[in-house]
């Protein structure tokens, strides 16, 4: 893996294969979103243990079904409980098996690596797409505070690993205000981002769908899926990990041709995109035929970064 300067890049063949769903999440509603005026960027919620109204934004997951974050269901469901907390949340069109993708090539997922050698507890949790529905962040915040709140040991340490989207439902969630004293947020020492668009354009998309879809394969995103003032966790290590090659042309970037792409636009046209992960290290790996979700070179980093 290599660092660098942050940029934005995706698995060529993921998002060739998504790329209708992609298109189709990005622009519904969107005629809408044109009249509708903008929620305020900071969302100040109640108690949040008081905010959860759908179990479908959000949800804990064990054993391959929803489990209540109570205090005697979470002792049952992890009876080896220790307190650390090692948070997955993939993408909102994923469930948890996307981590196990790869496990017997590569020895194993990154939970399984982890849990034994550092003392680690896996926890699963899904989460809707982001949106400018910022019920779904207090939803999802207030999840993880009842976690937190439940867990059968004292919470030391938290650990956020997503994939895809799910990194953006996870900032929408930890910029929601807590009245607790015990906040959630206040235990997350890491914050690792699998392929999760790190990139923000201001203005309302294009109706263009061609330049919509470029954006999309590209990882840059609007207000009606990241609000870019959310500050980030203070104290976490923001980890983006990410493909060189989004950045450079795609195969479907070559069969749509060129003009296409929103870097091949002329100079005065171009957008400018700001970083929604500021204080984040990207890190760059190659094998564009192997899941960001179970990569051999980052199940070896996250062993070095949570020690």
């Amino acid at each position: 893996m290599t660092t660098g300067a942050p940029q934005v890049e995706r698995a060529a063949l993921p998002a060739v294969v998504r790329l209708g769903w992609s298109y189709v999440r990005s622009t519904a509603g969107f005629g809408w979103r044109l009249v509708q005026r903008q929620a305020p960027p900071a969302l100040t919620a109640g108690p949040l243990g008081r905010v959860a109204r759908s179990r479908t934004s959000a949800v804990l997951r064990s054993a391959g079904r929803d489990v209540e974050p109570s205090e005697a269901t979470l002792m049952v469901s992890f009876p080896h409980a220790t307190g650390r907390l090692l948070v997955f949340v993939p993408d909102s069109t994923e469930d948890e098996s996307v981590w196990q993708v790869g496990q017997e090539q590569y020895g194993g997922t990154y939970a399984s690596r982890l849990a034994p050698r550092l003392d680690w507890t896996p926890v699963h949790v899904r989460a809707a797409a982001p949106s400018g529905d910022l019920d779904r962040a207090a939803e999802l915040g207030a999840l993880l505070q009842r976690v937190v709140d439940h867990w059968p040991e004292p919470v030391e340490r938290i650990a956020l690993v997503a994939h895809g989207d799910g990194g953006l439902a996870l900032r929408a969630a930890a910029g929601v205000r807590s009245w607790t004293s015990d906040a959630w947020q206040e235990k997350v020492s890491d914050v690792v981002l699998l392929g999760t668009p790190h990139l923000w354009s201001d203005g309302e998309r294009s109706l263009a769908v061609s330049r919509q879809l470029d954006e999309d394969l590209a990882g840059i995103v609007g207000s009606e899926r990241a609000d870019p003032e959310v500050e980030p966790i203070p104290g976490a290590i923001y980890t983006v990990i990410t493909r060189a090659a989004r950045l450079e042309r795609n195969v479907a970037g070559s069969l749509l041709g060129s003009l296409l792409w929103w870097r091949d636009r002329a100079a005065l046209r171009r957008r400018v995109a700001r970083q929604l992960f500021p204080t984040a290290t990207v890190v760059h790996v190659e094998e564009p035929g192997v899941s960001l979700a179970n990569h051999p070179e980052v199940q070896q980093a996250l062993i070095g970064w949570l020690a």
